[in-house]
Order: structure tokens, then C-alpha cells, then sequence
């Protein structure tokens, strides 16, 4: 009896323990990279990273997550990972990156009401406008860390668009356009325009964990296996079957 309880404990022991190496994603759409469609979420970001995660001898869960709360369980330390996630020297405090798997060719745009595009022609043109957000988006540095400007923060696309629809706001930084257009597409506006503003980036494409999360121990591992996809031509291949190449990206 004895003997055959032990055995219980060492299997239960041995299921939490595997269990405890599951890492659930944390996925929010960013098409065409991360796409939610019919509750089905897809794009190469996802099929890279389970490709990378299996390598290291894991699994992964998937779930549609606002990006604000997934910050937020970054740096509580949950299991999580997030996928698509910008450098930025506030998250560096609390986050370990995985990758990047491409350095992308990305663009910042202004989308303000039509016939305002003219409008916006400098950096500078800023001040002047209130200026919609997602909540925990980097767009870069310059714009991130200047605290003069007047921005309003959203949970998401829809939330951005809304204010704007109304004449409540005078624009939104978009860094996401396929994102913004089909949110503007499915809330049924089409009054929109991008100003002559714009501005062009590279940006990293990194996966993030938690440094004080239990996941820590096994960013190595995962890390590893990302390079290596990256190195040989396999994160390209993954691209490839969307149509995408993962250098260029909309």
C-alpha cells in the first residue's frame, strides 16, 4: 500500500512538473503576422514559435489576450510569453527577449478624418493634435517619451477608431496599418486618411518573457532554437507559406 502510494506521488509530482513547463502564449491580432479569425488564431509569428518551443522540448497554449494585461503579467512574472514584442528600456526591467527572428522595414503613420492629411507634415505638426494610442504600444522613442504631446490611450484598434469616428479626436499613431484598416472596415468608416506625415523604422521582432517568471530558466533553450530557425532560412520558409516575407512586413 505503501509502495503504491509513493509510486501516486511520483507520478502526480511528474505531471505538475510537466505541466509546470507549458507556457501559455498570449496572442492579440496583428494581421497579417497574427491574425483572429472565427476565434481561430493564426500567422507565421504563431507557427514560428511552436516550431521553437517544441525544439526546446516544450508546449505552448494559445489565448486572446489584450496587450495591456499581457504587460501587466510580464511584470508579475507569470508563465507567459508574448509574441511580437518591441524592445523598449522600461520593459527591459522586467523582460527577457527571445530572438528577434527579423529585423523589419516598418512604418509609423498619422491616420487623421479625410481632408486633414495635408495637414501634418513634421514631427513638429504633433502638438497641435490630440493623438489616439494602444495602450502599451512602443512606436519610437522620440514619441514614446514625449510627455508634452496630448495622447489619449486604447484597449485596442476598434477603441482607437471610435474617438476619431466621433470628431473627439484628431488622429491615431498607427504602426499596425493592415490592423487599422480591417478594424475601420468591420466598424463599417471609411473617412479616414494618412497624413503626409510618416516615418520609417527598423524594429526587432522578439517574443518576450518574464525575468522573474518560471519560464526564465528555459529562455535559453528557446532562444536558441529561434536564432538557429532565423540563421537557417526556416523563419523565412515560415513567412513564406503566408505570402510574407519577414523582413518587410505592413
Amino acid at each position: 500500500m505503501r509502495r503504491a502510494i509513493l509510486s501516486l506521488v511520483v507520478l502526480m509530482s511528474a505531471f505538475a512538473a510537466a505541466k509546470a513547463e507549458d507556457i501559455q502564449g498570449e496572442f492579440r491580432a496583428r494581421p497579417p503576422e497574427m491574425v483572429v479569425e472565427n476565434g481561430k488564431l493564426s500567422g507565421p509569428i504563431k507557427d514560428v514559435i511552436e516550431e521553437a518551443v517544441k525544439t526546446a522540448g516544450l508546449t505552448i497554449s494559445w489565448s486572446e489576450v489584450p496587450f495591456a494585461r499581457s504587460l501587466k503579467g510580464l511584470q508579475d512574472g507569470s508563465p507567459i510569453l508574448v509574441p511580437r514584442f518591441n524592445r523598449t528600456p522600461e520593459r527591459e526591467a522586467y523582460s527577457i527577449y527571445l530572438g528577434p527572428i527579423a529585423v523589419q522595414k516598418r512604418q509609423v503613420l498619422l491616420a487623421v478624418r479625410k481632408g486633414e492629411e495635408h495637414r501634418i507634415k513634421s514631427y513638429e505638426d504633433l502638438a497641435a493634435l490630440s493623438i489616439g494610442i494602444k495602450r502599451g504600444t512602443a512606436y519610437f522613442e522620440k514619441f514614446d517619451s514625449d510627455k508634452s504631446l496630448h495622447k489619449l490611450e486604447s484597449a485596442d484598434d476598434q477603441a482607437l477608431i471610435g474617438p476619431m469616428r466621433a470628431g473627439h479626436q484628431d488622429a491615431a499613431m498607427v504602426i499596425d496599418r493592415t490592423a487599422f484598416e480591417e478594424a475601420a472596415k468591420a466598424m463599417g468608416w471609411s473617412d479616414y486618411a494618412w497624413a503626409d506625415w510618416k516615418l520609417n523604422i527598423d524594429q526587432a521582432n522578439y517574443y518576450g518573457i518574464s525575468k522573474s517568471g518560471p519560464l526564465a530558466a528555459k529562455a535559453s533553450a528557446i532562444d536558441d532554437a529561434l536564432k538557429a530557425m532565423a540563421a537557417d532560412g526556416r523563419v523565412k520558409k515560415i513567412y513564406g507559406k503566408y505570402g510574407l516575407d519577414p523582413e518587410h512586413i505592413e
